[in-house]
């Protein structure tokens, strides 16, 4: 089995992780799950929250800077709306994509997907 390793900004790509999970856990009631797919040529993390989710024709809007969602999910937040931009930012800089969609959980699901690098030879 070839090692593989995430190519990039660990620090940039920690802290975008590490928003998605926050939010999740800020923004749901009291569920939050996370899973991990590893791939040949990439690697899936989804984090799904129970909480009030985003309206779907909301879905897209939620990456684009200043963005506030129009339910009392992020209403009273005191946040700025850049939280998901800069991350989105920083997952693309790192030939990824993240989608946001409803979770199972009844809540938002946010997927980011990034390449897997072999190592070595």
């Amino acid at each position: 089995i070839p090692e593989r390793h995430i190519s990039g900004n660990p620090k940039l790509l920690m802290s975008a992780v590490e928003n998605i999970i926050r939010n999740a856990i800020y923004y749901g009631k009291d569920e939050v799950q996370i899973d991990i797919q590893d791939k040949t040529d990439t690697l899936t993390i989804t984090v799904d929250d129970n909480g009030d989710g985003v309206p779907d024709e909301e879905l897209e809007a939620i990456f684009r800077p200043f963005y506030r969602v129009s339910t009392a999910r992020d209403r009273h937040s005191g946040g700025t709306g850049l939280g998901l931009t800069i991350t989105e930012s920083a997952i693309r800089q790192h030939s990824g994509t993240i989608v946001a969609s409803r979770s199972p959980l009844g809540g938002l699901r946010v997927s980011i997907t990034l390449p897997l690098v072999k190592v070595g030879k």
